[in-house]
C-alpha cells in the first residue's frame, strides 16, 4: 500500500520530470542509471520485463524505441505514471504496489526496480515478490540511491520547511539505500553483483538549483496545495540567490549516486 504522501509526491510527474532532468544536465559525471541496468541485465530484446514503480515509463520507452520484442510491464502505484507506461506502444500498465504484485510465480525473465525500493514500507516483502515472480534463469535489478544523497540541498530544502512548522515525521524517510540493499538482496536471492556510481549534481546558477529545491518539497512534507508553499519557495529562492551572489565564480556541488544491485534467479 501506498502512503499518501507517496500518492501526492506521484499524483503530478513534473516534479519527477524536473528531477531526472536535473540529473541529466547537471551531474558531474554523466549519469545514466538506464544504462547501467541494462549492462547489469544484458536483454537480448525477447524477455518478458516489468519495471516495478516505473514512474513516467521513460526507461520502458527507451526499450520500446530500441525495438524490444518481449512483453513490457510498467506497474506504479500512481495512476498518473501507469497512464504514461499504457501510453507507450506495446506496453502494459498496472496499478499495483510492489508488495504484493498482481502476477502469477515465473512470470517474467526480467524485473527492474529503480529508485523505488526505497518508497515500500516492507521493501523485503517487495524482493521476495520480486523472487516470487521472476522465472528460472531470469534476473532481478535494483537501484536505489547512497545513502544523504544530495544532502546540502535536502538540508536547505528541510530548514525552510521547519520555519513553517512543518515536521520530521512530515518527511521522507528512507527505508533503504546503497549500504543497506546488498545485505537484503543476498538474504533474499543469494549472490548479488553491485554496480557502484559516485557523482555530484553541479550548479553554477541559482534558477536551475531553485527548480531542483523545489522538486524536493514533497518529500520535505511541503505538499502541493500548502498553504504556505509559495512563501517557503520565496524564502528559499532568496537564500539560494543570496548563496550565488555572496560566492562569485564558485558552483554548488551535492554528492551524490546511486548503486544497481543485480541477482540471477
Amino acid at each position: 500500500m501506498s502512503s499518501p504522501r507517496l500518492e501526492a509526491e506521484y499524483a503530478d510527474p513534473t516534479p519527477l520530470q524536473v528531477r531526472i532532468d536535473t540529473h541529466r544536465r547537471h551531474s558531474e559525471q554523466p549519469h545514466d542509471p538506464g544504462a547501467d541496468v541494462l549492462a547489469a541485465i544484458a536483454l537480448t530484446g525477447t524477455e518478458h520485463l516489468a519495471d516495478i514503480g516505473c514512474g513516467d515509463a521513460r526507461f520502458l520507452a527507451s526499450l520500446a524505441a530500441r525495438g524490444h520484442q518481449g512483453p513490457l510491464v510498467g506497474l506504479d502505484t500512481s495512476p498518473a505514471m501507469v497512464a504514461a507506461a499504457a501510453a507507450i506502444p506495446g506496453v502494459q500498465g498496472v496499478i499495483a504496489g510492489a508488495e504484493h504484485l498482481p502476477f502469477d510465480d515465473n512470470s517474467f525473465d526480467v524485473i527492474t526496480a529503480r529508485h523505488m525500493l526505497y518508497h515500500v514500507p516492507d521493501p523485503m516483502a517487495a524482493l521476495a515478490e520480486f523472487r516470487r515472480t521472476t522465472k528460472p534463469g531470469g534476473a532481478v535489478a535494483v537501484v536505489v540511491n547512497h545513502p544523504h544523497t544530495c544532502p546540502l540541498t535536502a538540508e536547505l530544502v528541510a530548514a525552510h520547511a521547519a520555519s513553517y512548522g512543518i515536521t520530521t515525521a512530515e518527511a521522507f524517510t528512507a527505508t533503504v539505500d546503497s549500504e543497506t540493499l546488498p545485505a537484503m538482496m543476498t538474504d533474499v536471492f543469494g549472490a548479488t553483483r553491485i554496480h557502484r556510481s559516485d557523482n555530484a549534481l553541479i550548479f553554477d546558477a541559482a534558477a536551475p538549483l531553485i527548480r531542483f529545491a523545489e522538486a524536493l518539497f514533497s518529500f520535505h512534507g511541503i505538499a502541493a496545495d500548502h498553504p504556505q508553499r509559495q512563501a517557503i519557495l520565496t524564502d528559499m529562492s532568496e537564500d539560494i540567490e543570496d548563496w550565488f551572489a555572496h560566492h562569485p565564480g564558485e558552483s554548488w556541488r551535492d554528492p551524490k549516486g546511486y548503486i544497481v544491485a543485480t541477482a540471477a534467479i
